[in-house]
């Protein structure tokens, strides 16, 4: 359980958030929309957002260390790309057809990303991965592909094998151990004529947050290769590790990588890229082409937001991020030592998780330390820093040094409400 006083105290900063989820109660399943993000008694209700903070109906300013699941590279309201969103909205949202942003958005991204000569858009990530599903179930003529327990990749059934007590799907999933590379080899091995492709991502960073050494990957996409699959990298996520994403990053050569987040500069948009050969699967000008439309793929505002928001995120600000991240990482590790409470910190670059535990679980495994990252959440909300209910944190190019330091404060108090908690729970 969540210590007593703690929660008392975020029931106290937070009356308006109550009153507006009793409202949404009756209206949303469980009051909200989405499932990453809720937590007990309720969430947050957000009233604006500007640079790195967020402040709540309440009235209440938090540095942000989630941006909306890192979909918000910049963070909130950022001056370039509502200067250009403004400017686009004057002309309209979308047509039927493409625009000139549409078609310079995607040499943009050809340029940058190695991987990519050519692209197409989606409205979100999930139907990026849907789409790179389809697309190499095409190309290779095979039903089933391969992914790793407890990777999420989007709300699509297949995608959903592995999570949430879902198992393998034969014929279409089949499933592996994420940072075991022996256990996709057996899996290829058995199953290798009817595995289409390998669906990874470089850092599981949904339900428990797992790495894996550079070389797990390099391995899979290799054995991917030799049974003829394609290597399919999920960089919704980690495309912020470098300026050409993870692929970069780890030496990756994917087949195809499919992008979502904040790719979309703040607004929902997914892209799956690849080489001219195997994109040529969603051309209508093939007459063996698979279907594949939506009504605002690459429209007018999410490619003009995309395109500010990727040219704004530069090696110089990704190294920015990095740094803030490992010294907080440095600090949480330090303050925890000086208190007498066991934590680990999983994660690279600028994204990380903290575990109050020993050691990092397993994706499959539960977490041992239920109650007491439930009081440090709560705790780091009562202290102004907000950041996922797992301790998922994430840094954005807006962070400063004056915001980080607000962030070191908010934290060391919510690791000394474990410590109480702790003391507290001793016979």
């Amino acid at each position: 359980m969540t210590d007593s006083q703690v929660m008392a105290a975020y029931r106290r900063r937070t009356p308006t958030s109550a009153k507006v989820m009793e409202q949404a109660m009756r209206v949303l399943p469980g009051g909200t929309t989405r499932r990453f993000g809720y937590h007990l008694p309720y969430p947050l209700t957000m009233d604006r957002g500007t640079g790195p903070y967020l402040i709540d109906v309440d009235g209440n300013r938090y540095v942000d260390l989630i941006y909306n699941g890192l979909s918000l590279i910049h963070g909130h309201a950022y001056p370039p790309v509502t200067r250009a969103l403004q400017q686009a909205a004057e002309r309209g949202s979308g047509w039927l057809v493409g625009s000139r942003e549409l078609v310079s958005f995607a040499e943009q991204l050809c340029d940058r990303i190695a991987a990519f000569e050519q692209v197409r858009f989606t409205n979100s990530g999930t139907e990026a991965a849907m789409l790179a599903v389809k697309v190499a179930r095409a190309a290779t003529g095979r039903p089933a592909i391969l992914k790793a327990w407890g990777g999420f990749h989007g709300s699509y059934d297949d995608l959903e094998a592995g999570l949430d007590g879902h198992g393998e799907l034969p014929g279409r999933v089949y499933l592996a151990d994420f940072g075991d590379a022996e256990s996709f080899e057996a899996v290829l091995a058995e199953h290798e004529d009817e595995i289409a492709g390998i669906v990874l991502e470089p850092l599981q960073y949904t339900g428990n947050v797992t790495d894996a050494a550079p070389e797990f990957l390099q391995r899979v996409q290799a054995a991917a290769h030799r049974a003829g699959a394609l290597f399919v990298l999920d960089d919704c996520l980690m495309l912020r590790l470098a300026p050409g994403g993870s692929a970069e990053k780890f030496g990756l050569r994917p087949d195809i990588t499919f992008l979502g987040k904040f790719i979309g500069g703040g607004l929902p948009m997914g892209v799956v890229g690849g080489n001219a050969d195997l994109m040529s699967v969603v051309d209508p000008r093939n007459p063996r082409h698979v279907y594949h439309s939506g009504s605002f793929n690459g429209n007018l505002l999410a490619c003009t937001a995309g395109s500010v928001s990727l040219a704004e995120l530069t090696a110089a600000r990704i190294a920015m991020m990095d740094q803030y991240a490992s010294r907080l990482r440095s600090f949480l590790e330090r303050q925890a030592s000086d208190l007498g409470i066991a934590l680990t910190t999983v994660g690279d670059g600028s994204v990380l998780c903290v575990y109050l535990q020993g050691h990092a679980p397993r994706p499959t495994q539960p977490r041992e330390d239920e109650d007491t990252i439930k009081t440090f959440h709560l705790a780091a909300l009562d202290n102004g820093v907000f950041l996922g209910p797992g301790g998922e944190m994430a840094m954005a190019t807006v962070l400063d040094d004056e915001a980080i330091t607000q962030v070191e404060a908010g934290l060391s108090a919510a690791l000394g409400a474990v410590a109480k908690m702790l003391d507290l729970s001793r016979p």
